[in-house]
């Protein structure tokens, strides 16, 4: 249902996995588009499936196995291109968001290679620019995400694709996914390096499952413009300077955090915003998957908003924060990409 009201502030969100932001219904529909194979013929068990619909914590594990539907359904470049253009238009549609940029692994979407990766890749390009024709108020880009279970020769050829594309729509790079045996940021660093000398940014997943020292050594060993959760440097001073100093904006993502424990309950996340915001360190507030949780961006916003630990101008200053820390290259009212 759309809710977007006259005068309603403009919102960016900068954090948010393509995977788990189309609603159901249209996964639904796009699996049978495709002919999909789905465990259940009955809608709301399939909507069960593929979101967190029971009240309290999951494990980790459970968390990414939710991944695995909407990566398989989204795996063609007819189910990218809708998926893309869906999520765009209608993040403006229900909350005034003019700017975005939706991240995803393009090898889990070809099908471990069936799909060739320059159709997936052109698809979501497709998706978006549709959104964007439809839509001249918003501006967004697109960030490739490397994944740790991957071997360093499959995120290398991310990175490539993303350079390849960057003049098309593609921003930057990331790194998620949890943590596997022999994963070494420090591997990482000339990768992240021939990104930027491309013209991409950077941001990796960092600070949410892992502690504060796991992610001061990540910031200290990769090159980054931003950071993608990061609420671990609440508990170590020195790190939260060492953010300020690299002027790293955070993308924090507070429902997505509190589902799997890793922020207790609203106290707790007061908690983490005052400590941040009192030291100097730069967040936003956003949604990482928000079909998956039920959830969005005015949702994560109004959560912050009850915990009474920042002010309304402290909120507003926010989402200043989102713009400003953008990777889409834009002039006032215009998107370079088209």
């Amino acid at each position: 249902m759309e809710t977007f009201s006259a005068g309603r502030k403009e919102l960016a969100e900068l954090h948010f996995h393509l995977g788990q932001s189309v609603d159901p219904h249209i996964l639904w529909s796009i699996a049978h588009e495709q002919g999909i194979k789905l465990p259940s013929k009955d809608y709301w068990e399939f909507y069960e499936m593929v979101t967190l619909t029971k009240p309290g914590e999951i494990t980790w594990a459970d968390y990414h196995e939710l991944f695995k539907w909407t990566e398989l359904i989204q795996s063609s470049p007819v189910a990218m291109e809708r998926a893309v253009y869906e999520v765009i238009n209608g993040a403006y549609r229900a909350n005034n968001i003019t700017l975005l940029e939706p991240s995803f692994n393009p090898i889990f979407r070809n099908r471990s290679g069936e799909r060739d990766l320059d159709h997936i890749i052109l698809a979501a390009l497709r998706g978006m620019e549709r959104a964007l024709i439809e839509f001249p108020m918003i501006r967004a880009g697109l960030i490739f995400l490397l994944d740790r279970r991957s071997p360093f020769s499959l995120n290398e050829i991310i990175l490539k694709k993303a350079i390849k594309y960057r003049t098309r729509g593609v921003v930057g790079i990331d790194i998620a996914g949890p943590n596997a045996d022999g994963f070494k940021y420090d591997d990482y660093a000339d990768l992240y390096a021939r990104a930027r000398a491309a013209g991409l940014k950077t941001t990796v997943h960092t600070g949410e499952d892992g502690d504060a020292a796991e992610m001061a050594h990540v910031v200290s060993v990769l090159p980054l413009d931003r950071l993608n959760h990061g609420f671990r440097a609440y508990t170590d001073k020195a790190l939260m300077e060492t953010v300020q100093k690299k002027n790293l904006t955070m993308c924090l993502c507070p429902t997505s955090n509190m589902r799997v424990g890793f922020i207790k309950d609203s106290q707790h996340l007061g908690e983490v915003l005052r400590a941040l915001y009192d030291n100097g360190v730069k967040f936003c507030i956003n949604t990482d998957n928000p079909a998956m949780l039920r959830t969005n961006l005015s949702k994560e916003i109004e959560l912050v908003r009850q915990t009474g630990a920042l002010t309304e101008a402290e909120i507003d200053q926010t989402v200043r924060w989102a713009f400003d820390a953008s990777f889409v290259p834009t002039e006032a009212g215009r998107n370079l990409y088209l």
